[in-house]
């Protein structure tokens, strides 16, 4: 009988949780993972936590209750003229311990708390942004989950921007599993006046479904698209095709990466409006952007030389 019970209930045993216990330098090892539909429905459920996973824990509550990270804006310009139209906002982690802020999420989401952070971040840039002129709009990168999470519509509420100042940018790394679920969730957001754009085009093979399956208001090509379209024909082809089909689906394009003056001629030319990378600007925070009279004529000299065939 026992021998029956237990073939019955192995199946459902390995769908939920396994365990692994080892021997390593003679310490007694324990590792746990949960897996399979159940583990989307409990991304930020308290678990049983490791020793490595009690030290990520540790550092992410530190970071959360300090709310030790700052934001910086990086600008996205409108290549005729130079003038400034929107910012992507981005995060940084300030203190100890150093890493990488991709290194910092990846330890959140691992122990179920990477909504949290990514929230604080949302807020924190939101707030900053309110900081900024009025006619221009802040980019805030957001995961799958996060938009589908039922807090995201009162962070934004609650933001005091304009919802027409804000986008929402879905990288096209990040897996959605559900598009027409994460449809149905944005949409209050996008009925009020947020933007959605998907980044990163052009970065892997996921692009194209993300693009066709939520019909963004924005599309950013990837700066592997955008470095060397100056001296290569077949990316010139390319940048004119994507420029083609987001005319015909009513997105703009937005180049990211922009590093050389070359290659801000040979985007404006095919008919890129608006783009952002170091050439432009580099990310500040507000303060800085401030007191640089940030906000028009950005291109550098050498820039607008090069472009002097370039229509506003």
């Amino acid at each position: 009988m026992c021998t029956l019970i237990t073939v019955l209930l192995f199946p459902a045993a390995v769908h939920g949780t396994w365990r692994l216990i080892r021997h390593r330098d003679g310490e007694l090892i324990e590792a746990s993972h949960t897996f399979g539909p159940m583990e989307l429905a409990t991304a930020d459920v308290p678990r049983a936590l490791s020793r490595r996973d009690q030290d990520i824990a540790a550092r992410v509550d530190s970071l959360l209750t300090t709310r030790s990270l700052t934001v910086v804006f990086q600008p996205i310009c409108h290549l005729g003229t130079g003038e400034v139209v929107g910012v992507e906002a981005l995060t940084r982690i300030i203190g100890p311990p150093f890493r990488s802020v991709d290194q910092w999420f990846t330890d959140a989401e691992s122990i179920g708390r990477g909504l949290e952070l990514e929230f604080l971040a949302l807020k924190m840039a939101l707030a900053a942004a309110a900081g900024l002129p009025a006619h221009v709009y802040v980019a805030v990168n957001l995961s799958p989950s996060a938009c589908l999470d039922v807090r995201l519509s009162g962070i934004v509420r609650k933001s005091g921007l304009r919802p027409e100042r804000i986008v929402v940018e879905l990288t096209e790394r990040s897996p959605v599993a559900d598009y027409a679920r994460l449809t149905a969730a944005l949409a209050p957001l996008r009925s009020a006046g947020v933007r959605i754009a998907i980044d990163d085009v052009g970065a892997g093979f996921s692009s194209m479904r993300h693009i066709l399956r939520l019909n963004p208001e924005l599309i950013k090509l990837d700066r592997s698209i955008v470095a060397g379209v100056d001296t290569n024909p077949g990316q010139k082809a390319l940048l004119a095709a994507m420029l083609s089909f987001s005319s015909h689906i009513g997105a703009g394009l937005v180049a990211e990466g922009i590093e050389t003056s070359s290659e801000l001629a040979t985007l404006a030319e095919l008919g890129v409006k608006t783009g952002q990378g170091y050439l432009l600007g580099r990310p500040s925070v507000l303060r800085a952007i401030g007191s640089h009279s940030w906000w028009r004529n950005r291109l550098p000299t050498s820039a607008i030389d090069d472009r002097h065939h370039i229509q506003g």
